[in-house]
């Protein structure tokens, strides 16, 4: 009994997922678009709450990824010494999507740059510092936890963006 009674859980469990997962069978076509005007309102509302408030940091991006200009991104990895293996990876797997995504066209294209931290929380700042002068707009943060600890306030700081892809610590999202 106890057996046919988890194989009808699972059933029941797993349909559940496969309803859940499926397509409802509305498409584009038939789902009704909603009124221009009222679109266009909530959107100039937004815009105007979003412009006064990121004004600055607008004015910073806005003329280097309008209209065909290039979205500079940037990380920090260990590109050298024992976690080499690691960051190349990283390095590497970012470099192929930004490819992607350039091959694919668009106004904006992607311009990515990678600085090698040694593993070392002093030398992360330092790549950190090369890379804002160079102008990223985006931080892929360190790979490794402590040069990322080390950078997350400089990105707090100056209100760039980021994220990192393996370093665990609570304190890098501390600020």
């Amino acid at each position: 009994m106890k057996k046919a009674l988890s194989i009808f859980c699972a059933a029941v469990m797993c349909t559940g997922i496969l309803a859940g997962c499926g397509n409802t069978g509305a498409t584009a076509e038939t789902t009704p678009a909603a009124p221009a005007e009222s679109v266009q309102a909530g959107t100039d509302a937004a815009d105007s709450a979003a412009a006064d408030t990121n004004e600055s940091a607008a004015a910073d991006t806005a003329g280097s990824t309008a209209a065909g200009g290039v979205f500079k991104i940037g990380g920090t990895a260990p590109l050298t010494g024992a976690a080499a293996i690691y960051g190349n990876a990283v390095k590497n797997g970012a470099q192929i999507a930004v490819d992607e995504i350039n091959a694919e066209g668009g106004a904006i294209q992607f311009e990515l740059k990678y600085e090698d931290d040694e593993n070392d929380p002093e030398k992360a700042v330092s790549a950190y510092n090369a890379l804002k002068d160079w102008g990223i707009q985006l931080s892929l943060g360190s790979v490794t936890t402590k040069p990322c600890e080390a950078i997350s306030t400089e990105h707090f700081a100056d209100r760039i963006f980021a994220l990192t892809p393996s370093a665990s610590s609570t304190a890098v999202t501390d600020g």
